[in-house]
This record gives structure tokens, sequence and C-alpha cells, in this order.
């Protein structure tokens, strides 16, 4: 089965809901771009900072369909709208299914799943499912890296509200986006896609951990160089081998 395929039928549904989906799509909201001119402008900003180093997002036409997709979905959905970030995850899907049939109506469906998933993690939908998330997740990473790796820990509770949210924001609502290689990117989602939406914060922190770990011993340093720096330091982390955390995560859940 091709990814697209894949990523379809876990974001989408079956041939008859995929179909009543496409035929929503065409007939009512491909054509919608009722938001603000604030909000269009924000939009147009964002696109051109969308994987920056990557040739493909760069592309007049493929920026063009991302920014279509992003308006039509925020004047369907206006309790979303947009926030920064979300061309992010509109490009990331839409570079799986852009050479097939229905590249456009699939991506823009499979984009409204993947916001579905993330939407406790936006701060402002709910700020007290929020926060109960952030938290739920951070203690569990916390007593992981007491055992193994307990100067980290220590750096990261004397932060640990900061560094909750950014990771919440900057990490899990974005799927790593911004902190995974375009070229991998793919290769997570693949695994994330096909995780029972139950586990995914359970997953959230097993990647982080991983991430953590490997990258333990540049974040003790920075961190001894100027102790105000070490979350900064975290979030400027960039990932790569992520076959490999993958195999890892896999094995723990």
């Amino acid at each position: 089965m091709s990814r697209s395929d894949q990523w379809r039928q876990k974001l989408m549904g079956d041939e008859t809901q995929i179909s009543m989906k496409r035929t929503l799509f065409y007939s009512f909201i491909q054509r919608r771009n009722e938001i603000s001119d604030s909000l269009r402008s924000i939009i147009e900003a964002d696109l051109p900072r969308t994987y920056p180093n990557a040739e493909w997002t760069r592309k007049i036409n493929v920026l063009e369909s991302i920014k279509k997709m992003l308006i039509a979905y925020a004047s369907v959905h206006q309790g979303d709208g947009y926030l920064q970030g979300f061309n992010y995850i509109m490009a990331t899907l839409y570079r799986v299914f852009e050479h097939t049939e229905h590249s456009l109506a699939d991506t823009w469906w499979c984009f409204s799943r993947v916001i579905s998933l993330i939407r406790p993690l936006m701060p402002d939908f709910n700020v007290t499912w929020f926060h109960w998330c952030r938290r739920h997740w951070f203690n569990g990473l916390h007593l992981k890296l007491r055992r193994k790796c307990p100067t980290l820990e220590t750096i990261l509770s004397n932060h640990h509200e900061t560094f909750s949210t950014l990771i919440t924001v900057k990490w899990f609502m974005l799927w790593f986006c911004q902190t995974v290689s375009f070229e991998e990117i793919l290769d997570l989602w693949d695994f994330l896609i096909c995780i029972n939406p139950q586990k995914l914060m359970h997953v959230y922190t097993q990647i982080t951990y991983e991430i953590l770990i490997e990258a333990a011993p540049t974040i003790t340093y920075n961190w001894s160089q100027d102790p105000t720096d070490a979350v900064h330091s975290i979030m400027s982390l960039k990932v790569s081998g992520v076959k490999n955390i993958i195999k890892r995560v896999s094995k723990r859940i």
C-alpha cells in the first residue's frame, strides 16, 4: 500500500466516507474564503517560513495550494481559525497527496483529522485541558529522566513550566514538524498516524525522551555555560535518525 493510500485510510475512513468527504469538499469547502484581512496576512506571512530549507516548499504552485487550503479551513472552522504552525501540518500532508487525483480534497480532510487529534494541545481551545495534558506528560517524562539522566532532569525541573508549555506547543501540536527535517518527517508521521489516538500522549513522551537523552550532553553543556538559555537550546534542537527513534519507541508501547 502506498503512503498516500495508508494515510487516506487512517485519516479519512473507508471508501464510502472518503467519497462523501470529497463530494463535500468540491461542492462546499474548496471555494470558502471568508476570513479577515488580518488573518489572511498572517497565513501569507507564514507560508515562506514553511520548511524554509526545502526546495519543494518554495514552489509558487505549492505555496498557492497550501494557502487556499488553509484559508478554506479557517473559513469553515472559525473556532480554530489559523494558528502559526498549521502551515507545516498542511504542507506535510500535501507533500504526500500532491500527485494524486484528489490531492486538495484529501489533504484538506486529512488536515482536519490531524487537527482533531492535536486539539487538546491548543492552549486557546480549552485552557484547563491543555494544562492537564501538559502536566500529565511532563510527570511521565520527569520520572524517566530521573532514572536515566538526573542532571538533565534537574535542569528541566527548574524550568518545568516554560519547558513543558513550549514543548507541548512547538513539538506535540505540530507533530515535530519544526524539529525533524523535511526529509525525515514523513517517516515519523507514518508512525504517528497509525497510533491509537488514546496512546498519542504516551508516544509523545517516549519520543521526547529519546530526543533529550541523545541530546543530553549538548543540553547540559549549554546549561553550564548559560543556565538561562537551557530551554532555548532544547527548542533549537534539530533531530535526525528518526527511524531509530521510532524503533526504540515501538518497543515500549
